[in-house]
């Protein structure tokens, strides 16, 4: 929580949603005490695959950001700045800008870096987990299933050393 009270701002990378999704946790992702935040080109573009069921989760507790123009200028800016980063990057990057204190929740290095190298707070799915757990939002049993489900997919890239860390507790 902010000083005032007002809820932590979570900007959402579709790069964790996807995990999250595989890990069948967007249902306790909701339910965090966070307003959760997506840019609209990340909801309407990176993240057609869900199924209508997994948008309904979605939808009832992330608010979809509709970046001003002056955003989408300033996201061009970034993409000079970090010519890795792809346009959905730079608009996650900035639209942490446009809160306060902001966390950025992404699994992609490049972004990653760009964030932390900008002066944002950054944390990944494993963060997640680490919430739900200390927030006791679920069973121990839907975090180990989750760790197990990143532990064997080649195409999630956690560090396997956290993912044994978190398996330990």
């Amino acid at each position: 929580m902010t000083q005032d009270n007002a809820p932590t701002v979570v900007v959402n990378d579709a790069s964790c949603l996807i995990d999250l999704r595989k890990a069948r946790l967007l249902h306790l992702l909701v339910q965090l005490p966070f307003r959760l935040v997506i840019p609209f080109p990340v909801r309407a573009s990176e993240l057609i695959r869900f199924t209508l069921q997994e948008w309904a989760i979605l939808d009832a507790g992330i608010e979809v950001f509709d970046l001003p123009a002056e955003l989408v200028v300033e996201a061009i800016a970034v993409m000079a700045r970090f010519p890795g980063l792809l346009a959905n990057d730079c608009f996650c990057l900035v639209t942490t800008r446009r809160h306060e204190n902001a966390i950025l929740l992404t699994g992609d290095g490049q972004l990653r870096s760009a964030a932390s190298n900008d002066g944002r707070r950054v944390h990944g799915v494993l963060w997640v987990v680490d919430e739900l757990r200390r927030l006791a939002l679920c069973d121990d049993a839907v975090i180990v299933q989750a760790l197990e489900i990143w532990r064997d997919d080649p195409a999630v890239r956690l560090p396997l050393v956290e993912i044994t860390r978190r398996f330990t507790r």
